[in-house]
């Protein structure tokens, strides 16, 4: 018995440091990105949760463009409809940083980039972390409030006025819950977003989950576009699909469908261009990008899919398909 207890320690110290070693490694990865476009690192307290930071802040009293990670290792471990198979214990560090990637190569004079909770944090079960807030949790109320903290410090910190936010991959959902419920967001950017977590049916969420559907009014009138990966197989046309559907009628709300962008690759080098095409409200109709084939479909079922509601309200030119 106490050979077998021993085993266990063992085994359990050996899965901790290799956790803590992998996590130091992205945070090279990190530094490696951040430190070159001049945006400085630190954690930021906001009660639930320590959320790492990069900022570059210049201009008081002017807006500030700020980024939010996807849900990292849930996404990178796990292929499409693979989300229960995954290790939920693992460390949610992104090794491949695709927000903080996109945040280095914006030229925005107040820029910050914000990780998902627990992230880059070498032992997250250390700093009130659990494995259930990069899995079921990850759109818990006290999450968004973390945000709201986030998003406010920074505003007192540095004197800004107003917020552009973009979103990556899960932290899209997160961009447009705050974008649906503070009065200082300008705009709202989205990239490979899910922007409806409820799509997927095998995605297991707590039931007091926060989805960005649910502030269709606010967000109808937020000047708004969004990038969907031609060959994302994990957020497919799907999720926009259905987030279009549910904010109903609005000149606000456009897309660009980029070709060989899948859901982590294909988006950075392009990412300087994309950023050309700014959100704004305009009367120019355009048709939806085309669902995959897929389950998805019963989905749609008695929604309004071809009834009608299968014309955006997307602005013309930005449906352009990007190619490098």
């Amino acid at each position: 018995m106490k050979i077998k207890s021993l085993l266990s320690l063992s085994l359990v110290s050996l899965t901790l440091a290799a956790c803590g070693a992998q996590t130091h490694i992205n945070q090279e990865t990190a530094s490696r990105i951040g430190m070159p476009a001049f945006m400085v690192e630190r954690f930021l307290p906001t009660g639930n949760f320590d959320l790492n930071v990069w900022e570059r802040m210049h201009r008081p009293g002017q807006p500030m463009t700020v980024y939010i990670e996807g849900d990292g290792g849930i996404i990178q471990t796990a292929g499409k409809d693979e989300f229960k198979k995954i290790d939920i214990d693992q460390n949610p560090t992104p090794q491949n940083p695709v927000g903080l990637h996109l945040a280095s190569r914006d030229l925005s004079k107040n820029l910050a980039y914000i990780a998902r909770p627990c992230q880059f944090i070498k032992f997250p079960e250390e700093k009130g972390c659990s494995a259930s807030y990069w899995q079921e949790k990850r759109y818990a109320p006290e999450v968004i409030e973390g945000y709201q903290t986030a998003l406010n410090e920074m505003k007192a910190r540095y004197g800004t006025k107003g917020i552009h936010l973009v979103g990556f991959g899960g932290g899209a959902n997160i961009a447009a819950i705050l974008a649906g419920t503070r009065d200082d967001v300008l705009s709202l950017r989205t990239v490979a977003g899910n922007l409806n977590p409820a799509v997927d049916q095998n995605t297991v969420l707590a039931g007091d989950s926060m989805n960005a559907i649910n502030y269709a009014d606010q967000l109808a009138r937020i000047p708004q576009h969004h990038f969907v990966g031609a060959a994302d197989e994990i957020i497919t046309p799907a999720y926009y699909h259905s987030y279009r559907q549910n904010i109903g009628q609005s000149d606000c709300i456009h897309y660009s469908l980029i070709q060989d962008a899948d859901h982590t690759l294909g988006w950075v080098e392009k990412w300087p261009e994309l950023l050309k095409l700014e959100p704004q409200c305009a009367t120019v109709h355009t048709d939806l990008p085309p669902l995959p084939d897929s389950n998805y479909g019963d989905y749609y079922k008695g929604s309004g899919y071809n009834k009608g509601l299968t014309r955006s309200y997307d602005k013309g030119p930005t449906s352009t398909k990007y190619s490098k």
